[in-house]
């Protein structure tokens, strides 16, 4: 079954980027770099804001797509989507302000307008850490963030052997962070 339309509703907004960025170069390979690193603890924290915002908006103006983050100098967690801007383009996808209220059938946004006969609602509002099949005080859950030694061991257990693999937010693919994490935890647990 093909959806007749597609809405996408966001409270703050949302940068979003392409994987694809200078000559063709994966985004967190230019826009993470020791350079760009340094400049960040160097010049002044307006002029860093003002650089970030400038990179966000390369490919397209979010404002224009109605996406554009309310705290614009809150770098949370980007989109990296290549077709979104183009789906919201053609009108595949309209974007909505924040939901007011969710009716049987239909969907009350905050700026007045209704959305009737909703068939499916996909609610993406991040996940709470939890580990209920552990020892309450192995792995502390606190402020919905977990308290873990290099971000990989529970720091009050004994001896090293348990690992949380994956419970960090890197800079870029999450899948060589997590490859290297699991192959300290190996060493740890060889005693290496």
């Amino acid at each position: 079954m093909v959806p007749h339309q597609v809405f996408i509703s966001t409270r703050g907004g949302s940068w979003t980027m392409s994987r694809i960025s200078k000559d063709g170069y994966p985004w967190d390979m230019i826009f993470h770099t020791r350079f760009k690193s340094m400049l960040q603890d160097v010049l002044p924290r307006i002029v860093v804001k003002w650089m970030r915002n400038q990179q966000m908006n390369r490919w397209f103006s979010h404002e224009n797509y109605a996406l554009e983050p309310q705290n614009k100098n809150l770098m949370k967690e980007s989109i990296v989507n290549d077709e979104l801007p183009s789906h919201i383009l053609r009108g595949a996808i309209k974007v909505k302000s924040k939901v007011r209220e969710l009716t049987e059938t239909s969907a009350i946004f905050e700026d007045g307008t209704v959305e009737e006969d909703i068939d499916v609602i996909v609610f993406a509002t991040g996940y709470t850490p939890s580990f209920p099949f552990l020892e309450d005080s192995l792995v502390k859950v606190e402020n919905n963030m977990v308290s873990l030694f290099k971000y990989m061991f529970p720091p009050h257990h004994e001896k090293p052997t348990l690992a949380c693999i994956g419970l960090i937010q890197p800079l870029g693919s999450i899948f060589p962070t997590v490859e290297l994490q699991a192959r300290w935890a190996t060493r740890v647990f060889k005693g290496e």
